[in-house]
């Protein structure tokens, strides 16, 4: 049993900050229907049922279009081409001007290039908590690429995610530079 002071412990996760400013962008329509792609330890969910948001698990169901969406990691696990149709199967289940609020892996992160390489984009760590997941970086073009036919780009920031990730995320090998793309995404 994992005990409350434990860093690991779900109630000491701050949200993301994504999932804030996607809350405080939607706070006009509290009540909607929230997408949330990849739940993990719950974070998130907790913060937008909170603030009055009906949250759809992705790997649910659900029989209308939902009024925004979230995703702050599973964006960065899969390969290029399975990271492009998850983004495909999430615009066909928002409402056509629907945020979606997402991050995704950076070729300026410390991680691209090392570990088992998997295409262009594409690896896998060899040790350590993610051995064999498949993360893939993108430079921003790329990044745009992928998102040219059903989004439109807000905002897009890459950045350093260590502290937003935090030490819990990677317990076993420490990050040593985590960088992300922020992404303030609408559906076409």
């Amino acid at each position: 049993m994992m005990m409350p002071d434990s860093p690991k412990h779900e109630s000491l996760r701050p949200s993301h900050p994504l999932a804030l400013e996607l809350i405080e962008r939607m706070r006009e329509r509290r009540g909607a229907h929230i997408l949330e792609v990849g739940r993990g330890s719950g974070r998130n969910l907790r913060a937008l049922e909170s603030a009055g948001f009906h949250v759809v698990d992705f790997s649910g169901s659900f029989g209308g279009l939902c009024a925004g969406a979230l995703s702050t990691h599973a964006l960065l696990h899969g390969t290029s081409t399975e990271i492009a149709l998850l983004l495909e199967q999430v615009a066909g289940r928002i409402e056509r001007g629907a945020p979606f609020f997402c991050t995704f892996g950076s070729a300026r992160d410390a991680r691209f290039g090392q570990g088992t390489r998997i295409d262009a984009q594409t690896f896998a760590p060899v040790d350590g908590d993610e051995a064999g997941v498949a993360h893939t970086f993108f430079s921003e073009s790329q990044l745009r690429e992928v998102l040219r036919d059903r989004w439109i780009v807000e905002s897009l920031v890459e950045g350093n995610a260590d502290n937003i990730a935090g030490r819990w995320a990677h317990g076993k090998k420490p990050l040593e530079r985590s960088v992300h793309y922020f992404a303030k995404l609408q559906r076409h």
